[in-house]
């Protein structure tokens, strides 16, 4: 059978290892999705750079009155560039640069957000199973409860009340076991849009405590925040420049030829030229504005940042004060399973001195197995939490 390691760690993307968890379709469109922003970044680098225009005619006129007839043919080449522009060429490479790492930022959390619902699907899939489980011990205990229910019923100790609650708990506990199966059935079908592998072909990490120092420094958010500065940054360069002084630099050259088809005369010409053009916006109603609008917008994203950094705060603690009371959780659990053991001895003792039922016996130990399930599941609560800092760090190797 093939297993598939989920790794503890994402480098700086998810790599091929990770892409293959998913479905064929889906590998193709991450894959595509990032050629397509390598593409733009390669078109966007250059669009500083000039084009060479190619230009042809050919025009034949003919004169009705004159009986004139002309062929006439021409061909020209061109080309126009910018060699100065008040650092608004070096304004646009950067811009084109920070818009690269922004579009393979938010391509890499794309990514991760995938790998996350596969790694939490497993995860609650993996707690759900046990659940089931621990469902079918807690229908165990019902039905103990019924029968005796319905003895003490039968012998005038209890009324129809209670022994109809016992039945209704029963029953309560068996659409319970069923709804459980139901929601595994639903995990597996939402795991199943994402991988074609199945549960027990992909092997589940533990993720490891993260401290708030490096949680808020390797914030996938954070990043992608501060990646956001750096565009609107060149970008306000970039238009700043475009209101300063300007080099261009402009050649030409031409060929046509004339036929004098009435005459049977043939003229040709050929001209090239070279000039240089210095120029400067000299009013602009809205230059101000747009500057001033653009600045705001750096400004706006340099608060967004720090605004960011204190919900990153917030939601550790946040995170960190839940994990702490799974971990209280773990603690009363285990104080119980401890005090079960000390009545399921005691118990057995006098159940083989017939002073007490196997009923008694056999429930005590229901639920004792019933609180290791708990257990079991409040382990992967814990773990689930722990992939939620995991997750929202850029998590080095």
């Amino acid at each position: 059978m093939k297993r598939i390691i989920i790794l503890p760690f994402l480098c700086s993307s998810l790599f091929s290892n990770e892409l293959e968890l998913l479905q064929k379709d889906k590998q193709e469109i991450r894959t595509l999705e990032k050629q397509i922003i390598e593409e733009k970044y390669k078109s966007s680098k250059d669009e500083w750079i000039g084009r060479i225009d190619l230009s042809s005619t050919i025009n034949r006129t003919h004169s009705f009155s004159s009986e004139n007839d002309n062929l006439s043919k021409s061909i020209s080449i061109g080309f126009s560039q910018n060699i100065y522009q008040s650092g608004g060429i070096e304004f646009s490479i950067q811009n084109a640069k920070d818009t690269y790492n922004q579009d393979l930022i938010s391509w890499e959390n794309e990514n991760i957000a995938i790998l996350q619902t596969i790694y939490e699907t497993l995860l609650n899939m993996k707690k759900v199973k046990i659940q089931i489980a621990q469902s079918d011990y807690n229908l165990k205990n019902k039905h103990i409860e019924l029968i005796l229910k319905k003895i003490q019923y039968e012998a005038g100790k209890v009324d129809i009340v209670e022994l109809n609650n016992a039945i209704m708990s029963k029953n309560t506990q068996f659409k319970n076991t069923i709804s459980l199966k139901n929601s595994l059935k639903d995990l597996e079908h939402e795991l199943s849009k994402y991988t074609s592998l199945r549960y027990d072909e992909i092997e589940i990490l533990d993720f490891k405590h993260i401290n708030k120092e490096k949680f808020i420094k390797n914030s996938l958010d954070l990043k992608y925040e501060k990646s956001k500065i750096d565009v609107l940054n060149t970008t306000y360069k970039e238009l700043k420049s475009s209101y300063g002084p300007q080099v261009s630099i402009s050649t030409n050259a031409s060929y046509s030829n004339n036929d004098d088809l009435t005459n049977n005369t043939n003229d040709d010409s050929s001209s090239g030229s070279i000039s240089l053009k210095l120029s400067m916006p000299i009013f602009d109603i809205t230059k101000d504005t747009k500057i001033e609008k653009s600045k705001l917008e750096v400004l706006k994203q340099k608060v967004s940042l720090n605004d960011t950094k204190n919900e990153l705060d917030y939601t550790y603690e946040q995170i960190i004060n839940q994990i702490d009371t799974y971990e209280q959780y773990r603690k009363t659990i285990s104080e119980n399973l401890e005090l079960y053991n000390d009545l399921i001895s005691v118990n057995a003792t006098s159940n083989s001195a017939g002073m007490t039922s196997d009923y008694d016996l056999e429930i005590l130990k229901n639920t004792k197995q019933i609180n290791e399930f708990d257990l079991k599941i409040n382990d992967i609560n814990i773990k689930l939490q722990y992939s939620k800092l995991y997750f929202m760090t850029k998590a080095k190797s």
